[in-house]
This record gives C-alpha cells, structure tokens and sequence, in this order.
C-alpha cells in the first residue's frame, strides 16, 4: 500500500526547522542504543530520512536502509509493513526511528512482526509521544545530574495531520496499549524511556522472543 500523502521531500530533512536540538538528541539515542546492544553486525534501518545516522553507524556496522519514498535513495524502496527484500532474521539489529506513526493504525502490529521476522534478536524502535512535559534538571556536586519528569497525556483526541496517523499519548493510544502490541508481535521490553531533552520521542529496545 502507497502511504504517499506522508512522505516528505528529500529537502524537507535538512531543512533548519527539521534539524531541532531535540531531533539531534533523537540521533544521539539511535546511535547510543544500538552501539550498546551489538558492537559488529549487520544492520538494518527503516526509514532512512537525511541518512545521518545510517551514516554514523556505518562506521561500525553493516548497514542497509529502507524506506517508501525513493526520492530519499534507499538501498530498499519498501514500506515497513513488507519488508519482502529481507529473509527471515537477515540482520543483527533492525533501527526504526519515528517512522511506524506514519502507517494507519491497524497496520501497527503488522509492521512491528514484519521488524520482528527480519532481525535475529534486536530492534530499536522510536514512537512520538504527545502530552504537556513538566521536569526539569539539576547538577550537583558530588552528586552529579538529577532529573524530574512527569508528562500529562491521554486529554486529546487524535485527528491526522497529514503526517502522523496516531501518537502515544492520545486519547485513543494509551502507552499501555502501545506496549500490549509490541508483546502480542513477539517482542520483549528490554527498556522503554523518554527523554527530557527530547520529550516528544519514546524510545524502545526490544528482543524478539524465542
């Protein structure tokens, strides 16, 4: 299926309105996740944007990229809901960074066992997750740095924005319904977070169960 009314153009990506300090923070996670999950490997990466971090792993990994918009120059034009270029468990880790959001909602569990078939133990998987962030942070002495966090969520209903088909934190998809899916597709939670630098992403590091 042609999602194409959410693809964006190549441009769009290195566009300084796209280049946020809190998108940078999201790049930072990426990499940091999968460098400490596997050290060598193949790896695979849907969704592949303005490739700076395929090009960052690439230093390290094996590296392929997928994506639905071709303008983009995956090494795979494919939706992540039918990654058929792929055999079963063909990569160590497979990283898929705000990009299941941009699929209706019933294809969610679709797309997450399609994530599943392809890697042979992990994935990295980052959502948007809306809601009003409170916290903030301090560096003390000795101590180090202490956070405080909270986000209020679940108040607003979800209409489609030309891009995004559902968001964690509306009303419609609580966190909790987020992770019931990731399990039913075959995935444990190893861990899930957000970041107060970054609050609108929610990362997830997953291992395909036995």
């Amino acid at each position: 299926m042609d999602y194409s009314q959410t693809k964006l153009d190549a441009g769009s990506y290195n566009k300084n309105s796209y280049l946020s300090q809190e998108r940078w923070v999201s790049y930072y996670w990426q990499t940091h996740l999968v460098k400490n999950l596997i050290s060598t490997g193949k790896i695979l990466e849907v969704g592949v944007g303005n490739k700076i971090v395929s090009h960052a792993l690439s230093q390290n990994y094996e590296i392929k990229t997928a994506d639905i918009n071709a303008s983009l120059t995956p090494d795979f034009v494919a939706s992540v809901d039918s990654l058929s270029f792929a055999a079963d468990a063909e990569y160590d880790l497979v990283l898929c960074a705000e990009v299941l959001e941009h699929l209706p909602w019933n294809k969610f569990g679709d797309s997450l066992s399609e994530l599943r078939r392809v890697t042979k133990k992990y994935a990295v998987v980052s959502l948007p997750y809306w809601g009003y962030t409170f916290g903030w942070r301090l560096k003390l002495p000795f101590l180090g740095k202490k956070t405080v966090k909270f986000k209020i969520s679940g108040i607003k209903r979800h209409r489609f924005n030309g891009q995004h088909y559902w968001e964690i934190g509306k009303r419609e998809f609580p966190l909790s319904l987020i992770r019931k899916k990731i399990r039913a597709a075959g995935f444990d939670i190893e861990r899930a977070f957000w970041d107060l630098d970054d609050p609108y992403h929610y990362y997830f590091v997953l291992e395909k169960k036995a």
